[in-house]
């Protein structure tokens, strides 16, 4: 199938909340980008734009949890931003939560600041059921994204850590996992020199100011109509956090 016909396979069954069958779209790994690219066109002449990138799989923790071998990038649009305790637009198939970090790039593409976010996946596999070209071409999942409160300005990724206390994502009004971020598998870094590496390759380059979605602290959580998913950081140092030791995150979905 040409590559064409695949991302009009993709946009109309993401259009109409239709999930396809990985097992009848063969996708080789050399067209993967090709077709991602097709629909990233398509949402530009549209009137959307690219504020930055999303990381999938730079982790060994996501890359087990949905069985990826390695990691892909997609574009972030601006009309994928919806604010913190928001709910989601309707037109989502099976919608998934991840708890990250996003940074956004100063003038030598490194971060200028780390913020506290979660990236809302929603695959048009059907089951999640992919390979990393299915998911590639897919924009890697990519759905919405939530840039929460900014954690910290114009520091390394280890001092970042270092003043984190908790972290700790789950259901609102639920009991939450907690874990230490210093556990987190995550070089962000690294991740945004691969990223750049990439894109010398690709259409459109890294850019300052673009933000980077780093990828999933951990496996990802769906979230059913009236639930609401959240991730709450404590900081021990309070140079770092803006207006409270305690930040939050929130997404919602309607019934």
């Amino acid at each position: 199938m040409q590559t064409q016909k695949i991302a009009e396979l993709i946009k109309v069954a993401r259009k109409h909340g239709t999930p396809l069958s990985s097992a009848k779209v063969h996708i080789s790994a050399d067209a993967a980008y090709d077709i991602q690219w097709i629909n990233t066109l398509q949402r530009i002449d549209a009137g959307d734009q690219i504020v930055g990138w999303k990381l999938g799989y730079v982790s060994q923790v996501m890359r087990a949890a949905m069985g990826i071998s390695e990691p892909n990038y997609a574009p972030l649009f601006a009309n994928s931003i919806i604010s913190s305790g928001a709910d989601l637009p309707e037109r989502v198939i099976a919608p998934r939560v991840e708890p990250e970090i996003a940074v956004v790039l100063d003038q030598d593409l490194v971060p200028a600041s780390y913020w506290l976010s979660l990236e809302i996946v929603d695959s048009v596999w059907k089951d999640y059921d992919f390979t990393w070209a299915h998911n590639t071409a897919d924009h890697s999942s990519s759905s919405f994204a939530v840039i929460g409160p900014k954690l910290a300005d114009g520091i390394t990724q280890k001092e970042l850590l270092h003043s984190m206390d908790t972290l700790e994502f789950g259901f609102a009004d639920d009991e939450h996992e907690r874990w230490d971020p210093h556990s987190c598998d995550l070089d962000i870094q690294s991740s945004i020199h691969w990223l750049q590496n990439e894109l010398n390759n690709a259409p459109q380059k890294l850019r300052p100011g673009d933000i980077i979605l780093t990828g999933g602290l951990c496996a990802p959580v769906r979230l059913g109509p009236g639930e609401s998913l959240e991730c709450v950081v404590t900081m021990k140092d309070s140079w770092v956090a803006l207006d409270s030791s305690s930040l939050r995150v929130k997404i919602s979905r309607e019934r």
